[in-house]
């Protein structure tokens, strides 16, 4: 027989395969405690309350595995195949039955991590194994077997998988090492991956870890002081870069999700608010926006959106005229408005259509009004900034959006100073009191949240293909710097002294600067001397900066130099 499963509440033994031919009927006798003539035919199971339950389970191979209980930590437990309920063995052995083995090595060493590659691996707390088989490397009951691969050993934080490599901490918890397959050594190979970042994790452990898979492919560490640290891990572009990201409180963990253009991730986030600790879930922002008013590079923030999208028109009347002198009504199809409303206001437009030359052309046409008087909850009356367009005289629109000055519902950021991006304009920052802030001027999209400053350091200057620069004296007095959709970037030599990069060019009166894509050059300060020559890029608006390659002008004490870093 195969084995059995007995249900003590229906005095039922289920048998996984059908007993032998003549065997059909089996007499089964429960016999007293105290009873006399008991079988010598039975065994303990592999895992109980007194044993222990393994400690790691994963799927490979169509095999259900366990492994590491705490009686026997080095010991593997597979499912039959395609069976994973199924652990038993047929008389004689098949190579599809159950599987049971432990790690011969010198020491004993608890299984840790079970990692489905090319190959099964088992990480432990001393070292790396790959589960071997026979042909084809197919585990089977007779021909099971684990070989060493490295001895590293890793801690309590679960392997992450990207692509073909394992990502895993070392069991001391202040290195990160991957492991993948080498063609050369036909096996797995690792390295440490933190080794130019030790810095980041001396004297600090790893909490949780997770994979943020696209746009780009970064692995997020979280420690045990709540920094979150990142690793931009792309191994088939030679890419490993190492980042810190901290905020106004700690992270304790995190967690990803698969989305629709880009992985969701997740943050639990311990701030100090209002006079106590409190926990918050956050999601991290999209980095690419079709509408820069959605822009959103705040910590811990909201959004108030008040552009239209419903089917709600607003018709402008006048009993006299269109200019700014001149007394408007605004009536709304629905109940819109409140008396609270007085002093806030509205943007409308429309896209009107021309012919110029032969070529048809769009032409936006905007007015802003501000209201004055409240009648009833869809009549109000109002002012415009200018003379309104004849395009938008008494016409139903659906195109407006509803500015306001005062932005409640900040009870989450009581008593923090926030920075606000209001209609793509920096703005702030602002002390939120009673759950609001009050920010003088109107805006329809207000993005409001704790700041952070995004900060860019180079390394020392070199000459590739020349002398050693480090002991040479060095002046940097210019960088170029190629951004894509950037604004409110500053560059500098010395730490505390940071120019602007100029961005405001052709727009309108009014309208916020364009986001910057291509190269732009700025005169820098910096000092005369061995350790001179970095440069710093920082942004600390609510705003986006990437920056795709640095280009640094400099003269040393035996030449003029030019860097260049991607």
């Amino acid at each position: 027989m195969q084995g059995w499963t007995i249900n003590a509440t229906t005095d039922e033994i289920t048998f996984y395969l059908p007993p032998a031919s003549g065997t059909d009927n089996i007499e089964v006798r429960e016999m007293p405690s105290s009873g006399v003539g008991g079988s010598d035919v039975w065994a303990l199971g592999a895992w109980s309350p007194h044993y222990g339950y393994p400690r790691e389970v994963e799927f490979y191979g169509d095999r259900l595995w366990f492994a590491s209980s705490p009686s026997a930590p080095q010991t593997f437990w597979a499912s039959c195949i395609g069976d994973y309920s199924n652990f038993g063995r047929s008389s004689p052995i098949v190579d599809s039955d159950a599987v049971t083995f432990a790690i011969n090595a010198r020491q004993v060493n608890t299984v840790k991590d079970l990692v489905p590659l090319d190959n099964l691996l088992a990480l432990t707390t001393a070292g790396e194994y790959k589960i071997t088989g026979g042909s084809d490397e197919v585990v089977t009951p007779s021909t099971i077997g684990a070989k060493n691969q490295g001895n590293s050993g890793t801690g309590d934080v679960p392997a992450m998988l990207i692509g073909e490599s394992a990502i895993f901490i070392q069991n001391e918890g202040q290195k990160v090492r991957d492991l993948r397959y080498q063609f050369e050594k036909d096996g797995f190979r690792g390295n440490d991956i933190s080794v130019w970042a030790d810095h980041l994790f001396l004297g600090h452990e790893v909490r949780s870890m997770e994979y943020w898979k696209a746009p780009w492919q970064v692995v997020w560490f979280i420690r045990d002081d709540g920094t979150r640290v990142g690793c931009t891990y792309m191994p088939e572009q030679e890419v490993i870069g190492w980042h810190p990201h901290d905020t106004d409180g700690e992270y304790l963990d995190a967690c990803t999700l698969p989305g629709t253009t880009e992985s969701e991730c997740y943050y639990l986030v311990r701030r100090f608010v209002d006079g106590e600790w409190v926990q918050f879930i956050e999601q991290q922002a999209p980095t690419r926006y079709e509408d820069e008013d959605d822009m959103f590079y705040v910590d811990c923030g909201l959004q108030y959106d008040g552009r239209n999208r419903s089917a709600t028109t607003l018709t402008l009347t006048t009993a006299a005229g269109w200019t700014e002198q001149d007394e408007l009504t605004i009536s709304a199809s629905d109940p819109l408005f409140e008396a609270g409303d007085v002093n806030d206001g509205f943007e409308l437009w429309a896209d009107v259509q021309e012919v110029e030359d032969g070529v048809l052309t769009t032409r936006r046409v905007t007015v802003r009004l501000v209201i004055d008087a409240f009648d009833d909850d869809s009549t109000v009356r109002a002012r415009s900034i200018g003379t309104v367009p004849p395009e938008l005289r008494q016409v139903p629109l659906t195109t407006w959006t509803f500015q306001r000055q005062t932005i409640g519902n900040l009870w989450h950021l009581e008593g923090k100073q926030v920075s606000v991006l209001a209609d793509s304009a920096v703005a702030g920052p602002f002390p939120v009191g009673g759950g609001r802030i009050e920010m003088g001027a109107r805006a329809g999209v207000v993005n409001i949240g704790l700041p952070y400053a995004a900060e860019i350091e180079t390394l020392e200057l070199n000459n590739p293909g020349g002398e050693s620069m480090r002991d040479q004296h060095k002046l940097a007095y210019k960088v170029s710097i190629l951004l894509l959709a950037s604004r409110g970037v500053f560059a500098g030599g010395v730490r505390d002294k940071l120019y602007p990069v100029k961005e405001r060019r052709f727009e309108d009166y009014g309208q916020p600067p364009f986001l910057k894509t291509g190269i732009v050059d700025v005169d820098i300060p910096s000092g005369w001397g061995e350790d001179a020559g970095r440069v710093r890029i920082v942004s600390s608006d609510p705003l986006p900066l990437e920056v795709l390659s640095i280009t640094t002008r400099a003269v040393a004490s035996n030449a003029q130099v030019g860097g260049s870093r991607g």
